[in-house]
């Protein structure tokens, strides 16, 4: 699964439940442990909405203010398919081998998508949980995430973004070993 296809397919498991959560679920706690449904697809729909920007190669200084505020208005189905629908676009014809200026470093488009893809993948299982839906990562796609992310446990840790690494089998699934490492756990709620 090269990084176009891996952000593509993370973003229609996003689509999948971003389009599913109801009014009636927007207070509703989720494994980010701060966030409601409502904070978690704002956050997601941001995230998203940064990609289409990144992968045309403008920096951060360029891009500025323009996606701060409230991106869901009144009507979070409505903004998360525009923000969807661009992205999209851009990804599928985006250079994966053209420099994407992150706020931390300058990298290329195709490392970018896989971060990025992590990330949006990730909040989608979030997002399920939350609101009921289960969200089963492709095998190709877990393996390909937990492969870049496993060297990078430590520095994951300590960032102060994740829940500290839960502890798992060996014999896990791929999914719940990424999960583990990004301080999830599949048995949030119990």
């Amino acid at each position: 699964m090269d990084p176009k296809q891996l952000y593509l397919y993370a973003l229609g498991e996003a689509a999948k439940v971003a389009t599913e959560a109801g009014p009636d679920q927007m207070k509703l706690p989720t494994p980010d442990t701060e966030w409601t449904v409502r904070d978690l697809l704002q956050h997601i729909v941001y995230e998203v909405a940064w990609v289409a920007d990144i992968v045309a190669g403008k920096t951060i200084a360029e891009i500025g203010t323009k996606y701060d505020g409230d991106l869901l208005d009144n009507d979070p189905v409505v903004a998360w398919r525009h923000y969807e629908t661009l992205t999209r676009a851009a990804v599928e014809g985006s250079d994966v081998d053209a420099v994407a200026h992150l706020s931390y470093t300058d990298t290329t488009v195709g490392e970018y998508l896989l971060e990025a893809g992590n990330d949006v993948l990730v909040h989608a299982w979030d997002l399920g949980q939350a609101i009921g839906v289960d969200v089963v990562f492709d095998e190709n796609a877990a393996k390909l995430l937990y492969d870049k992310a496993l060297p990078r446990k430590d520095e994951f840790a300590g960032s102060g973004l994740f829940a500290d690494p839960i502890a798992v089998s060996e014999s896990a699934s791929t999914q719940t070993k990424l999960l583990a490492l990004l301080g999830r756990s599949e048995r949030w709620r119990k």
